[in-house]
Formats: structure tokens, C-alpha cells, sequence
């Protein structure tokens, strides 16, 4: 008998011969390949090893209530989308996200930082060959480490969906080392260290309340209570 993962034809006409196992085997198939996740990287984002993954597409072995509703987020569908059969007609009108691969958000993070310091370097030349004088041309790559620190923050979240403290804690930290660097000769520059700390506490709070929902759930009572 064929196994689920050699049916190329992963959305059969004829479903009705199917067990409600190789029904979910299918549309798992089908949902992976159609966002153009290998098992590996379906495994990484449940947590699960890519062999529970082969299992499931072979309808060896059935995941959980829990598992399934994941999986459903994940692909973008509905619960009763992902365990029932499907025709070629309705398998077409269904859209599913694209996820980009965890290494492809990397490279492009490692591209975004390479042309940042790039194009300070040019900055740095460009100026330093016209003999401008304005300011310390050093300065320029102390300026790009904020920026780069903020690409490292968004793609953090983007990845793991959670506000990372340490990012946010060193931005700050970061802006204040460069407006210092800056105004080095201003009297009392050095009292900028207390925004600094002023900061690093505001960071530590905002990243937990954030993480842990009260933000959204407080957002949600004033927006109900304001409509009443």
C-alpha cells in the first residue's frame, strides 16, 4: 500500500476510501509543502522532533488536540480545515502564510547590519577625504552600533514573538553612550548616566508586561469600557 508522504497527489478526488488518520496525514502534507516548510522546520516551530513529524505524514500516528490546533495556526486555516478531506476546487481557494525560513531571516539580518556598517564606512571616507571637520568623524560607527542594536531587537520578536530585554536594555544604553560620546565636553554630561538607569528599569518593565499579555488585556478593558 502507498504511504501518505508518496502520494503525490497529496489532495485526492476520492477521500471517501481514507481513514480520518490519513485525512490529516494529507492536508499536513499539503499545508508544509504549500508554505514550503521541510519537516525540520515544521518540527522546530511545535517543538517536536521531524520524526513525529514523518510519523504524522504517514498516518503512523496522530497528534494531539493541542498539537492540531498549532498546527492549524501555524498554517493559517481553521481546525475543521486541517482534519477534513478536501477537493481540488476548495484546496485551491485556500491561502495559507508564507514563513520564511529561520536561516533566510538570518541572512537578511546579517545583510541589513553589513550595509549599515557599509555605508558608515563610505560616510567615514567620504568626509574624511573632503577634510570635514564638523566633528570627530569616529563618531559615525558609534552612531550605527543604535541602529544595528534595533535590527537585532525587531528581528528577536519577529522570530520568537516576544519583546527581548536585553535588546531594548542596550538601545538605550546605546543612544545615551552616543549622545555622551557627543557632548563629552558639556558640564554635567555625566548625569545622562541616571537617564540611563531611569531607562534600563523602563525596558525591564515594558519587555514583562508586554511578554505576559497585561498589556493587551489592559488595552482591551479600556477600548470595552470606552465604548460602553
Amino acid at each position: 500500500m502507498t504511504t501518505i508522504s508518496e502520494n503525490k497527489e497529496y489532495l485526492s478526488e476520492n477521500t471517501s476510501n481514507l481513514t480520518d488518520k490519513e485525512i490529516l496525514a494529507q492536508n499536513i502534507v499539503f499545508f508544509r509543502k504549500k508554505m514550503g516548510l521541510s519537516q525540520t522546520e515544521l518540527a522546530r516551530q511545535l517543538q517536536y522532533s521531524n520524526k513525529n513529524i514523518s510519523k504524522w505524514e504517514n498516518a503512523e500516528t496522530t497528534p494531539d488536540i493541542f498539537t492540531i490546533k498549532k498546527l492549524a495556526k501555524i498554517f493559517n486555516v481553521s481546525v475543521d480545515t486541517l482534519v477534513n478531506p478536501m477537493t481540488t476546487e476548495n484546496k485551491d481557494a485556500i491561502k495559507t502564510k508564507t514563513i520564511v525560513p529561520l536561516r533566510w531571516k538570518i541572512y537578511m539580518l546579517a545583510l541589513i547590519n553589513s550595509l549599515l556598517i557599509f555605508a558608515s564606512c563610505i560616510a567615514f571616507f567620504v568626509l574624511k577625504s573632503a577634510e570635514y571637520s564638523g566633528f570627530p568623524l569616529g563618531l559615525i560607527f558609534v552612531y550605527i552600533l543604535p541602529l544595528i542594536d534595533l535590527s537585532i531587537f525587531i528581528f528577536i520578536c519577529c522570530t520568537s514573538k516576544k519583546v527581548d530585554p536585553i535588546s531594548l536594555s542596550l538601545f538605550g544604553w546605546l543612544i545615551i553612550i552616543s549622545c555622551f560620546a557627543t557632548f563629552i565636553n558639556t558640564p554635567n554630561i555625566g548625569y545622562i548616566v541616571i537617564l540611563g538607569i531611569a531607562y534600563q528599569f523602563f525596558a525591564i518593565a515594558l519587555a514583562k508586561l508586554i511578554n505576559s499579555g497585561k498589556i493587551i488585556k489592559l488595552n482591551k478593558l479600556i477600548i470595552k469600557r470606552l465604548k460602553k
